[in-house]
């Protein structure tokens, strides 16, 4: 399957929308206006954009750390997203759980996780609700959180079982303080399919174009009923937490290369292909930072919550 000329515009524009987005909230956060933890996506923006024209509305939807793009591209409340990062109550989980910890559950998104691969034994049991309502759960995570326990105990479970999830691994080589040469016993994770009896792949992370073909594949097979599917994206992660010695301006620019950049790459080829003008992706640009710039604004004005309020949905009420 090959993505159309209105989906491919898409992606691009969603791309971009993650990218503003995740560098206006390291400025953000490097003038003191927002705090806590956060982790961006930069350089990983291809994978989220175009897995949203794979999955459908009723499909499930989670992730581990650096789910903020996949919150952008899923549609999902981005008002709230800039309410949680001002900590605000209008905020995605009314400001307490912060960047990392997105969800929409009206897009049946759970979109963050602060523990590493904690997000592969939720996507077992969301497999089972997929399973039962005739839909499909997605799962993402680094190939970092593919050694813990949990990844492959959700891998073979789902293979028994045969529940409908899409395991998508981001490999970006970069788990903080080490790579996968001082971690990781195989050099492809898509390798790790094979213990489980179910189809694994790798495609190139920063091709949108080779990202939807192997995960539309897969998609079919999972919907027809058939096992669970392992993607392997090979990509680049620019930055580890938002205040990394590397987020400067300088060290962010010297990725902007048309080998590592996604969104370089996808401009370029769309403008070789036809299917993007120079007037029109300046059309899209200027719409993008419109939305980055209203949803600051949105985030910045909302009504800070009350003290008392963090005690509220942390334990049964009343609390005697």
């Amino acid at each position: 399957m090959q993505l159309s000329k209105e989906q491919k515009l898409t992606v691009y524009e969603t791309m971009l929308l993650i990218r503003e987005t995740e560098l206006k909230m390291i400025e953000l956060y490097k003038k003191g206006e927002i705090e806590g933890h956060m982790l961006p996506c930069l350089g990983q923006e291809a994978i989220p954009a175009t897995l949203a024209q794979v999955y459908t509305d009723k499909d499930y939807l989670v992730t581990g750390h650096r789910g903020g793009g996949h919150y952008f591209a899923r549609g999902c409340d981005y008002h709230a997203f800039w309410g949680e990062m001002f900590g605000r109550i209008t905020g995605a989980t009314r400001g307490r759980g912060g960047q990392i910890h997105l969800m929409d559950i009206s897009k049946k998104a759970l979109t963050g996780n602060a523990i590493v691969g904690a997000q592969w034994g939720i996507a077992a049991g969301a497999g089972f609700v997929a399973k039962r309502d005739g839909a499909m759960c997605v799962c993402v995570g680094g190939e970092g959180s593919t050694n813990r326990g949990t990844f492959h105990e959700s891998l073979n479970l789902a293979a028994v079982q045969c529940l409908p999830v899409l395991y998508v691994v981001e490999f970006n080589n970069r788990q903080m303080w080490n790579d996968c040469t001082q971690t990781t016993a195989v050099d492809r994770i898509a390798k790790r399919a094979m213990a489980y009896d179910i189809e694994g792949a790798t495609v190139d992370g920063n091709d949108p174009d080779a990202i939807f073909a192997k995960a539309s594949e897969f998609a079919a097979k999972i919907r027809a009923g058939g096992r669970p599917c392992l993607l392997e994206c090979v990509t680049n992660k620019w930055t580890d937490s938002v205040n990394s010695a590397r987020n400067t301006p300088e060290a962010i620019e010297g990725f902007k290369q048309p080998d590592v950049d996604a969104i370089y790459r996808y401009e370029t080829k769309l403008k070789e292909q036809g299917v993007l003008t120079d007037g029109l992706d300046a059309q899209i640009k200027e719409r993008v930072h419109k939305k980055v710039m209203d949803g600051v604004e949105f985030g910045r004005n909302s009504e800070k919550p009350e003290v008392t309020e963090g005690m509220d949905q942390v334990y049964s009420q009343p609390v005697v």
